[in-house]
């Protein structure tokens, strides 16, 4: 892919929009999407492969210039999926988009998602053959949405892929989806892409730890300093609060990530006025219900060809069952007590996790061994690590519903778990 960002000098052409030349997936510098509510095990109800919701060719049509019968190209398994994300939607859902290539060439009978990075064509050469929906991450609606539609013939020579979004160009002969496209024009709903790394905001190198970090829950903000990250508020173009009402986004606070030769850390404090754990260290699996943090780490770069095959632990269980990607959960109850949580894999390192309710902040420390990663933490070794922030009250949860920030685009965590979605950190 990266052979293709001489490609980026095209973009200061005019007349020309964000098209297709490549075989890779791309990543972009900006976006988001949405996530499911539920605990990441929600994903347990379907256990099919991904090969049996994707139908082996598009469809046959017949082409108006021949008369011939001609057959479309086959879908591939990443799709983009219109409305909140859950467990039950499918590429072939009512409420989704097939896709036949990420930044691929284009002909006829393609549907194609389209990034930035990968130049541009002229929308003459398109214009009476292609329809094209530009999609725009807002930090209003936390996804994607759609902000452009050209049906077919009706390209503009001006248009144009977003800097933050990706664009679908879809072939004439593709009129059932053009027309789900079509219906979204002057939409403000999210859609969400589903398989692939596209934004690279939250992905970040790490630097080593001078010291042994003390992982005990009190959080010591001159050992952690050196290593911060990023703050966690809605305002950062890296987080979601998707899931809170408009304009009342509690759950604030920093994160932090380091390493050494033993484990990798990661420190996030919450700032909250709420902080509602009625678990106990025999019952921390249900922790997701309530206040806590849920942790996945992949063994391999979530942008890389493993994830991108194995993207969505929904239907494809590869990387859940092969232990590539872990999943943890940690919390400070209501006792005070830590607990903590793994599936499918044991938890092998240190965490410690506190609350101190007169200045509404909650502590949380993770020290992951890398022995139980297989991973060498040798500068330069990219792999995936992420987290939620699960902020449900006591009020939420009487009210059945539950608050959940996550990265943008759902950060590989809650309900759907795309493990593409994980931010790619670098060791530094």
């Amino acid at each position: 892919m990266k052979k293709l960002l001489a490609l980026l000098l095209a973009l200061t052409f005019v007349f020309a929009f964000a098209a297709c030349g490549g075989s890779e997936t791309a990543s972009t510098d900006d976006s988001s999407a949405d996530f499911g509510a539920s605990s990441e095990d929600a994903s347990e109800e379907s256990s099919e492969d991904i090969s049996e919701d994707v139908s082996e060719d598009a469809s046959e049509d017949t082409s108006e210039e021949s008369g011939e019968a001609e057959e479309l190209p086959e879908f591939i398994s990443n799709f983009v999926s219109i409305g909140a994300v859950d467990t039950a939607v499918r590429a072939t859902s009512a409420n989704a988009i097939q896709l036949t290539g990420i930044d691929d060439n284009i002909g006829y009978g393609t549907i194609n998602l389209c990034t930035p990075v990968y130049g541009t064509i002229k929308a003459d050469d398109v214009k009476e053959d292609y329809a094209m929906a530009v999609f725009t991450y807002s930090g209003e609606y936390f996804g994607y949405v759609m902000t452009e539609f050209y049906n077919v013939g009706e390209i503009a020579a001006d248009a144009k892929s977003p800097e933050d979004g990706f664009i679908i160009l879809a072939h004439k002969a593709q009129s059932t989806y053009i027309a789900k496209l079509n219906d979204l024009k002057g939409s403000t709903e999210t859609v969400f892409p589903h398989g692939l790394h596209l934004y690279e905001g939250a992905d970040v190198t790490i630097k080593k730890a001078s010291a042994a970090i003390n992982v005990d829950g009190s959080f010591n903000a001159e050992e952690w300093e050196a290593y911060h990250v990023g703050e966690i508020k809605p305002e950062s173009p890296n987080w979601s609060y998707a899931q809170f009402d408009a304009g009342n986004y509690y759950s604030l606070g920093n994160y932090y990530m380091t390493y050494d030769d033993s484990y990798v850390y990661l420190a996030v404090v919450i700032k909250s006025p709420y902080h509602f754990c009625p678990i106990a260290p025999d019952t921390a699996g249900d922790m997701w219900k309530y206040e806590c943090i849920q942790v996945k780490a992949s063994e391999v770069s979530p942008a890389g060809d493993y994830i991108a095959e194995n993207y969505d632990h929904v239907i494809n269980k590869t990387a859940h069952n092969e232990g590539v990607v872990h999943s943890y959960g940690f919390a400070a109850n209501d006792s005070g007590e830590t607990c903590f949580y793994e599936s499918g894999t044991d938890f092998t390192g240190l965490a410690g996790c506190s609350r101190d309710d007169a200045t509404q902040t909650t502590v949380y420390e993770v020290a992951i061994a890398w022995e139980s990663l297989e991973i060498t933490p040798e500068e330069g070794v990219e792999f995936g690590l992420t987290f939620s922030v699960n902020s449900t009250s006591e009020e939420d949860f009487n009210n059945g519903g539950w608050k959940n920030v996550t990265l943008r685009n759902g950060g590989g965590v809650i309900g759907r778990n795309d493990w593409s979605k994980i931010p790619v950190i670098t060791l530094g």
